[in-house]
């Protein structure tokens, strides 16, 4: 494996005017017409006069964003998975690849020691990764002795422990993985034992995966049926019955993240749905393309970052 730090044009980088009321862009890729779409309601998440700024295009895939704050700098950490590649950007050096060799990596959790819990989805893993960007230990690639699917996405709990979705995807795609698990479960590596636990195997198709801000429900995405379900943990880490939290019309549900609010943004095919703590919608922030996933830059920094399915974009919150 070869890291590689490759310093990108940050003049291709296309900045989209994101009004007070925000707009909506109609092709991520093409710059021929601009649609604008007021959401009043959203006035109060974004700074006046906030723009998206994209800082890379034209990926097959885009998810998987992570702020952190390295030697007194924050970074940004991304993927284009399908791409096999991995971003790092900052406002002084840019935009830079890390790998472009990468297992379809996603997901890249600070582990609290200075590497990262990583979720390669061509090993069908979870795994550490060094600063460097090596992969220095796999935690998880089987359960019950069988090969997971395709774990997606993945979250830290207060407690340490590493909470991932393994959705099948992409089996009738690659005839020559071999799907051994029966079911799609959500799955928790406990940091401290190693021990990695079935924690839900009812769900058609998990993805997207939050903890609410106090870490006491658990909120995941079934992309099979476009429903968010929750869970009440107990304090033994168990989970009480499943609960609908919120279901939408539209297909393409994606990531999930509470932000300071406590609104859960949601990722669908009609933009990034916003949800109160009582499941009604707050409103649609209309995006560039179809989001994928966020990451909100931890205080005192204000930065958001919303991956689509071809793009990464970033812009400013209040």
């Amino acid at each position: 494996m070869t890291a590689v730090m490759r310093k990108i044009n940050r003049g291709s980088s296309r900045a989209v005017v994101l009004e007070l009321v925000m707009m909506c862009l109609c092709s991520a890729v093409s710059a021929a017409e601009v649609v604008t779409e007021p959401i009043s309601v959203l006035a109060d998440i974004f700074v006046p006069a906030a723009q998206w700024q994209q800082l890379s295009k034209g990926h097959v895939g885009c998810e998987g964003p992570q702020w952190v704050v390295e030697n007194n700098e924050l970074t940004l950490i991304y993927a284009a998975h399908h791409d096999h590649l991995v971003y790092r950007w900052t406002e002084k050096s840019g935009l830079n690849i890390w790998r472009n060799d990468s297992p379809e990596a996603t997901s890249f959790r600070p582990d609290g020691h200075g590497s990262y819990y990583v979720v390669e989805q061509t090993n069908r893993r979870l795994v550490r990764w060094n600063a460097r960007g090596d992969m220095t230990e796999v935690l998880a690639d089987r359960f019950e002795g069988k090969l997971l699917n395709r774990p997606n996405d993945a979250i830290v709990h207060g407690d340490g422990s590493v909470w991932f979705t393994d959705p099948d995807y992409l089996f009738k795609q690659r005839p020559q993985d071999i799907k051994e698990l029966d079911r799609q479960c959500v799955f928790r590596w406990s940091s401290t034992s190693g021990i990695l636990s079935k924690m839900v195997d009812d769900l058609h198709l998990p993805n997207g995966i939050a903890f609410s801000p106090d870490g006491h429900w658990l909120y995941i995405g079934d992309s099979a049926n476009s429903t968010i379900y929750r869970w009440l943990m107990g304090d033994d880490g168990q989970l009480s019955e499943r609960i609908v939290f919120a279901t939408f019309p539209e297909k393409g549900l994606d990531g999930l993240l509470f932000d300071s609010g406590s609104r859960l943004w949601c990722a669908t095919h009609a933009g990034i749905q916003l949800i109160d703590s009582d499941g009604k919608r707050q409103g649609v922030i209309k995006t560039p393309s179809k989001p994928t996933a966020f990451a909100f830059a931890p205080a005192p920094y204000r930065w958001v970052c919303v991956t689509m399915r071809d793009a990464c974009y970033i812009t400013n919150l209040r």
